[in-house]
């Protein structure tokens, strides 16, 4: 951006020097001054200091500016300084004005582009702005605030202590339809009717796709808004500007106060007393069933920007967010309170094609995998559900499970449950040790062995067994499940526990069974790797 200061900034400087009269009605910024001693000017953009009427119509007559500094009004330089000070002492004041703006510019400008926050920003411009600013993020999250300034403000008080605005103050801004010209007008909105604030604030709001991004509010708590408070004010919502088309692009379906909610929630960043508070404000039930998916895009099969797209699409009313470079959604549209892992045919507001049956067809297209996490409620719990969700997602990636894998426990093929591979995870963070002790419990014994014989006599007792506890010893059901004769099940039952000694009738033992078949299967995966 141009190093500058503007006649208004000039003007307000050279007050204490004596008299001021303005020949100019528009505000030119400059980025240097010099001393005009004759000959021609010849740059636009500086700001020359003359002593005599000639000198100042030379200045004019090359198309520059001036400032004349003397005991005479000379009406035609654009300000005329009456001062009994020496030239040279003006004029060392105006370049102590230059540098110093320049200094401060160039400041805004590293940590604009150069990797900096906007907390970095307000902190590099307190001198130059004077009062309180606050900078908030769609979802009226306070993201930098003036920390150097005495403030007495209720509201910002408020906003300082939580770290966002109340519902409170959210509802006072609506009752005073603040947010209507914030969202409206292009310029600053300076609102003087003390109405919330005790002072005037002057509030500059960036916009992508007419939503918010970025709003920045100056409390105008020690200086009243004279315009060259307002024209540095504008030259640090500039920079602001470079942070709200960085972040919050047209490009991307991000920018609005849900997303950004969203992200702040599951990064872990909004405290669990104050997620309900948000919730109100976003237009999100805080008690609902909640479930939450995470996937990425293959670089060789789809861009990111072409994945989030469909996905919002396909799971729309349910909320698509981009974090990082994962495609994460928030689902809280079923309605049916015994869908404990699965979407449920008829239990959708989109009837029949649930979000995961929409979702898994969409991920079968570009050979892609996504993780979920449990079902979970209230909100306040999706930063464990994302964990749930980016740890199945990290699961469907690993290489494929052994043979003896006896059946999947999952529904979609392309939608990985955190339910059905909770033990796949928690073996994963076992030592060799620890996983051979698990290993090694009575039952876990009888499995192995089962599934040893199966390999040598070509049997498939080990599968049998699973289908039989997992269908709750249900004949009918097993034999369905495995296409035989009812009889039949009921003979092959017979016979395992006749070969291997156990009765399948001790719930215990078939507890024991059914962890020792997901740990079995989750530690096979583990020696896979």
């Amino acid at each position: 951006m141009a190093l500058s200061f503007t006649l208004n900034i000039v003007e307000h400087e050279l007050a204490p020097f004596g008299r001021i009269e303005r020949a100019c009605a528009d505000n030119p910024a400059f980025e240097d001054v010099r001393l005009f001693i004759g000959g021609k000017a010849c740059a636009p953009d500086v700001l020359y200091v003359c002593t005599t009427a000639e000198n100042v119509r030379a200045v004019h007559e090359s198309g520059c500016r001036a400032v004349f500094v003397g005991t005479d009004a000379v009406s035609s330089a654009e300000l005329t300084v009456a001062s009994a000070a020496e030239p040279l002492v003006v004029f060392d004041a105006l370049l102590d004005l230059a540098r110093r703006y320049a200094d401060w510019q160039r400041a805004m400008d590293r940590i604009a582009y150069n990797g900096g926050t906007l907390q970095d920003l307000i902190d590099a411009s307190e001198s130059f702005l004077r009062n309180n600013v606050v900078v908030l993020d769609p979802a009226l999250k306070l993201l930098g605030y003036t920390k150097n300034v005495p403030c007495d403000d209720p509201i910002t008080l408020e906003l300082i202590e939580h770290g966002y605005h109340t519902e409170d103050n959210i509802r006072k801004f609506k009752l005073n339809q603040r947010f209507k010209p914030w969202s409206e007008e292009d310029g600053f909105v300076i609102n003087d009717t003390y109405q919330i604030c005790k002072y005037i604030t002057v509030v500059k709001s960036f916009k992508s796709r007419s939503a918010f991004s970025l709003i920045s509010v100056m409390m105008c708590n020690v200086a009243n808004p004279e315009p060259h408070l307002l024209d540095n004010y504008q030259m640090f919502t500039d920079h602001v500007g470079v942070f709200a088309k960085r972040d919050y692009p047209d490009d991307k379906p991000s920018g609005s106060a849900v997303d950004m909610f969203l992200k702040d929630l599951i990064r872990g960043e909004i405290a669990e007393e104050d997620v309900a508070d948000r919730c109100a404000f976003t237009g999100i039930p805080y008690d609902g069933r909640f479930c939450l998916f995470y996937m990425k895009a293959d670089k060789d099969s789809v861009p990111v920007s072409r994945l989030l797209a469909d996905v919002s699409l396909s799971v729309a009313p349910a909320k698509t967010i981009l974090v990082d470079d994962a495609v994460v959604v928030l689902c809280f549209n079923c309605k049916n309170s015994f869908c404990a892992q699965h979407c449920m045919v008829g239990a959708c507001p989109n009837k029949k094609r649930t979000v995961s049956k929409r979702l898994n067809e969409m991920l079968k297209r570009y050979d892609l995998t996504c993780g979920r996490s449990s079902k979970f409620a209230p909100l306040s719990q999706a930063p464990v559900a994302f964990n749930q969700a980016q740890e199945a997602y990290a699961i469907s990636r690993r290489p494929p499970r052994n043979r003896e894998r006896v059946g999947e426990m999952r529904i979609w093929e392309r939608i990985y449950s955190f339910d059905a591979y909770a033990l796949d995870s928690l073996v994963r963070c076992l030592s060799d040790k620890e996983i051979d002790m698990i290993r090694l419990t009575y039952a876990s014994s009888i499995l192995a062995e089962m599934a040893r014989q199966d390999i040598a006599s070509k049997t498939n007792n080990y599968e049998f067994l699973y289908t039989y506890i997992m269908h709750e010893r249900r004949i009918t059901a097993v034999a369905e499940q495995l296409h035989m004769h009812r009889n039949n099940v009921s003979y092959r039952i017979n016979r395992i526990e006749e070969q291997y000694d156990i009765d399948t009738n001790e719930p215990q033992l078939r507890i024991d069974l059914m962890l020792a078949y997901c740990i079995r299967e989750a530690g096979i995966v583990q020696d896979a790797q």
